[in-house]
């Protein structure tokens, strides 16, 4: 992910964790806020609860390959959180939940315009 994309900084994470929308599934929460910015910033996350640090870690890289391949409305701040069991799932499952949960917060846009579904 490029540096720009990177969201770091507590302060800004613990803003938008306090203040952002939620949105959630089985394998991901995600908290959004906009940054008045012409692009987006990441954190990723997985905690212990995830698995081991290997697990950890390969969680987070293919989160960040995900985000960093989908088309995604610019000017937010989003941090990512992994589940339990997200560690063990396959990397298309991984793909749809964040899918999912960007058209759950509106950030993915849709062919059609499909929001109206709240």
């Amino acid at each position: 992910m490029q540096r720009r994309n990177r969201l770091t900084g507590a302060a800004r994470i613990g803003e938008v964790h306090r203040l952002g929308r939620s949105s959630a599934n089985g394998l991901l929460v995600i908290r959004t806020l906009p940054n008045g910015l012409d692009h987006n910033r990441f954190c990723v996350v997985a905690g212990k609860r995830v698995g081991n640090a290997v697990v950890r870690n390969r969680t987070k890289r293919r989160l960040r390959a995900v985000i960093r391949n989908l088309p995604i409305r610019p000017g937010w701040d989003s941090v990512v959180m992994a589940r339990r069991g997200a560690g063990d799932v396959d990397f298309a499952s991984l793909e749809r939940a964040v899918q999912h949960i960007l058209r759950r917060v509106k950030l993915h846009p849709v062919s059609g315009q499909a929001e109206s579904s709240a």
